[in-house]
């Protein structure tokens, strides 16, 4: 044998050592493979939110690898019957939500409320990596969609954390993959500060579809965006509210300064946060127009008309002219044959609060969108299409009129809703955020002699905080009356991304002093009978 064929042979055998290498990281991140266990930092009641160089040195944001959650068959509303043969394909997809990109600098936050306690809906240092975090997940679906191809991507709502423009903008442009300084208010820090500093985004490279959540609508995702809020947004003046706004409800109320993050520190240090008689004069940031609400030109019309300023598939990502021009933001599209998906807006209409100052962080319908589901519906049961529908709030995972759960002040109950999607046989599922958890739910037929009617309710949890995962599906037909949706939930890949690390970090140590870090991963064939 020639010394030339030797060495061809050698190398060959290291690339192959090396790309199954890769195939084998790439595989680590399904969960189905390892989980990301938080590693317990133990009893400590020394420890706030606000101690974030202190974190790694009470154990912390750090984890480990465990078992992966392997998939299981579930046939819970199949009516007996079991999937046989390996089937027909139909769709391949994945959905990725509450995504909060933040703008860490705005002067109209309430960090105030979880800074001292863990709150890490008020405060959570991973905020500061929430482009960077996002980025890393792209990079991840890009990675998987080359081994295995994924059809398209489903982001179901809360791109933005407070209703600004710029947190969108920031948002689309990561998934566009344009080259971004995530930076408001001047360009302090830009330079030498690594969460501040301008990287070019990895884009999408499938075609992906958007929904509105609440927090793309709403300051902290529950409170009208009034005039006052708006031209703190775009002011100067750091917030002054009442450390208890979340319990009256009422944003007019003043005493205390809310706080911003300092982006010219490495560890973006909570300044100008305090009692209003504590400070000499009110404490100021540099005002940046960028920062208005998405909500100004209406509360959907802004957000919808963004997505049209996207150089990534498809154009509009499901919004059109037409329905900015009649503030109406659900969609229909076929992204195959016989499949359809169904968005669907389910968040609550401006100022309807009715006295409940939650309300608008809870699901909601009212009879215009209603009527526009059911037709959708009942097209798509006669077209003979299999139906998703897609949307931001979940149904049945939480008691009605829950903190996160359906709205009792909603025009169409929970009930109603549920009692008419147990007329389509072909219905599949509902796939929705939200709630940042990782949970299957299934909806049985209200007639056991028709399981056809049955469907399943499925919630990914949130990029932002831990587990910061996102779900693949595979819808496989059996035969003309079984259906199989294989769902797996997959862990952003933050290995040789030193602020994707950091991220995960800031997020678990977030979930273990808030106490969440049980996240319920669930992977599973889902077997669904249809007509």
């Amino acid at each position: 044998m020639s010394r030339i064929l030797v060495v061809l042979i050698v190398l060959f055998a290291v690339l192959l050592v090396f790309s199954s290498g890769c195939v084998s990281q790439m595989e680590s991140l399904n969960t189905t493979e390892r989980t990301v266990v938080p590693v317990d930092p133990g009893a400590n009641q020394t420890i706030t939110p606000a101690n974030l160089s202190m974190y790694h040195y009470n154990g912390f944001g750090e984890w480990t690898y465990g078992d992966g959650v392997p998939l299981t068959v579930r046939d819970d509303i199949a009516g007996g019957m079991n999937a046989s043969g390996t089937g027909t394909e139909l769709l391949s997809f994945a959905t990725i939500s509450d995504i909060h990109i933040t703008d860490e600098e705005s002067p109209l936050q309430v960090i105030a409320l979880g800074y001292l306690r863990p709150f890490p809906s008020a405060y959570s240092p991973v905020s500061m990596y929430s482009t960077q975090v996002l980025n890393a997940a792209v990079k991840t679906i890009n990675n998987i969609n080359k081994e295995n191809k994924l059809d398209l991507v489903l982001s179901l709502g809360d791109a933005a954390n407070n209703d600004q423009y710029n947190e969108l903008r920031w948002y689309i442009d990561v998934l566009d993959g344009k080259t971004i300084t995530p930076v408001s208010g001047g360009t302090a820090g830009k330079e030498n500060i690594d969460y501040q500093q301008t990287f070019t985004a990895e884009g999408l490279d499938m075609p992906w579809y958007q929904t509105i959540g609440n927090h793309d609508e709403f300051f902290t995702g529950v409170f009208a965006m009034d005039e006052n809020l708006s031209s703190v947004l775009v002011g100067d003046t750091v917030a002054n509210l009442r450390l208890d706004v979340t319990v009256t409800g009422d944003t007019s109320l003043t005493g205390y300064y809310m706080g911003v993050f300092n982006g010219s520190d490495p560890n973006g240090t909570i300044i100008d946060m305090g009692s209003v008689s504590s400070f000499a004069s009110a404490p100021t940031v540099i005002a940046d127009a960028n920062r208005h609400a998405i909500s100004d030109d209406g509360v959907r019309i802004g957000f919808m008309q963004e997505f049209l300023n996207s150089s990534s598939l498809p154009y509009g990502h499901g919004y059109t002219e037409e329905m900015i021009a009649n503030d109406f933001a659900c969609y229909s599209f076929d992204p195959v044959e016989g499949v359809r998906i169904i968005m669907l807006d389910d968040t609550t209409e401006n100022g309807s609060t009715i006295g409940d100052i939650w309300a608008h962080g809870r699901g909601s319908l009212d009879e215009e969108r209603f009527a526009w589901l059911k037709a959708e519906l009942q097209k798509g049961q006669e077209d003979g299409v299999l139906m998703i529908i897609g949307a931001h709030i979940p149904i049945a995972t939480m008691e009605e009129g829950a903190p996160s759960g359906w709205s009792l002040n909603s025009e169409v109950s929970q009930t109603e809703l549920i009692t008419e999607l147990q007329k389509y046989p072909n219905l599949l599922m509902w796939v929705s955020g939200h709630n940042h958890m990782n949970t299957i739910l299934p909806i049985a037929s209200p007639d056991p002699a028709h399981p056809e009617y049955g469907f399943w309710v499925v919630e990914t949890a949130s990029l932002r905080d831990f587990p910061q995962e996102f779900r693949t599906f595979e819808i496989t037909r059996y035969s003309d009356e079984l259906v199989g949706i294989k769902t797996v939930c997959v862990d952003v890949d933050v290995e040789g991304d030193p602020l994707a690390e950091k991220s995960r970090s800031y997020s678990i140590a977030a979930a273990q002093m808030s106490g969440k870090t049980d996240v319920g991963i669930e992977n599973a064939e889902l077997l669904v009978r249809v007509k």
